[in-house]
């Protein structure tokens, strides 16, 4: 009896050495160097398609692990690219930007670029002459100017200046609200993109008899 017992403890105890060299085998294969491993990365690209306007810009995001990224325009006349990725839209057409992963073949990403050119025009809502008649006090007047676009009323505000500079301008909704307080000629201009109005406009004291 005690023999049997002794034989059934000795292999158990085989057994259970029998599964530690498994057990350790199994995890050495799962944890051994990796340093001959391929590590493989994600390529992502924030747009594949976008549509600018002519002197409209916008950055892509590129990521492909801790690598490099070139960027690399298909026409520079229709979309220049710069290296962080910013493309600027130069005339009307199609450009396609190249994104590549430094040292990586097959790491490529492509944003089809569509550049539009549109017609803006600029229109105040007075004469393009005015007189404004100044007395002991100050003299305030709004000029609103509106911006089309191919031909189509929208909301976008111009910007104002107004020369020589002297006059107090506030500006608003697309409105210059400008107070004359001196007596001279001035030149209003509203402006967007490469369309601008002007109003020239002359400040009295008294009307000439």
């Amino acid at each position: 009896m005690v023999k049997t017992k002794k034989i059934i403890a000795f292999v158990a105890a085989v057994i259970v050495a029998v599964c530690t060299c498994l057990f350790s085998a199994c995890a050495k294969n799962n944890s051994g160097d990796n340093s001959n491993q391929t590590v493989s990365y994600s390529f992502s690209i924030s747009k594949t398609s976008l549509s600018l306007e002519v002197g409209q810009s916008e950055k892509l995001e590129c990521r492909y692990g801790d690598k490099k990224i070139y960027f690399l325009s298909s026409d520079e006349q229709v979309a220049r690219v710069s290296e962080d990725g910013t493309i600027t839209a130069v005339s009307a057409g199609v450009a396609y930007i190249s994104a590549k992963a430094e040292g990586v073949a097959d790491a490529e990403k492509m944003c089809k670029v569509t550049v539009i050119q549109s017609d803006y025009v600029v229109l105040f809502d007075q004469e393009s002459e005015i007189v404004v008649l100044i007395g002991d006090a100050p003299v305030t007047l709004d000029f609103r100017a509106t911006v089309y676009k191919n031909g189509e009323e929208t909301s976008l505000a111009a910007t104002f200046t107004i020369a020589p500079a002297g006059c107090k301008t506030v500006v608003s909704d697309g409105t210059a609200r400008v107070t004359f307080s001196e007596i001279g000629e001035y030149v209003l201009t509203a402006e967007y993109g490469n369309a601008l109005a002007t109003i020239n406009i002359k400040v009295i004291d008294q009307i000439a008899e």
